[in-house]
């Protein structure tokens, strides 16, 4: 493979992985159980911030099908550094802003109330590449800040 060819596939793994993180997020936000289920590998685990580990995508899947359903959230991730540790492994780390409000507050065309505490936090990924697609394997959150 010459350099450029080299260079256009890991542009093109990077976009994918960036893409597949921006979906977790969102299908999680938006309760799209089926999306965050599928980007999911099936020996996946995921370590939540108070230490719980959830083992598999149904166990991940189950959990957020049981949360608050008043509960909006709203992740946004950014500056996400890839360190790739072999062409088919890169771990993902995330710096991530969770809003939460309550669906039953009243929408306004600025939106709704925010809750008062919103956290900074982390989320640290690894991230593996099988069948010709990139999967998340491992999720380890953590929260740095609190308002």
């Amino acid at each position: 493979m010459t350099d450029n060819a080299a260079l256009l596939t890991h542009a093109a793994h990077a976009q994918a992985v960036q893409a597949l993180l921006v979906r977790v997020g969102w299908s999680i936000d938006h309760g799209d159980l089926d999306s965050l289920a599928s980007c999911l590998h099936p020996d996946v685990a995921f370590v939540r911030p108070d230490g719980q580990v959830l083992h598999g995508p149904q166990a991940v899947r189950d959990a957020y099908a049981h949360r608050d359903p008043n509960r909006i959230t709203r992740h946004l991730l950014s500056a996400a550094h890839l360190q790739w540790s072999s062409p088919d492994r890169v771990d993902a780390h995330a710096t991530v802003l969770l809003w939460t409000g309550r669906q039953s507050d009243s929408a306004s065309a600025a939106g709704r109330p925010a809750d008062a505490v919103q956290k900074l936090g982390e989320h640290h990924d690894v991230l593996t590449l099988e069948d010709g697609r990139w999967w998340l394997l491992r999720r380890q959150s953590e929260f740095v800040f609190f308002r």
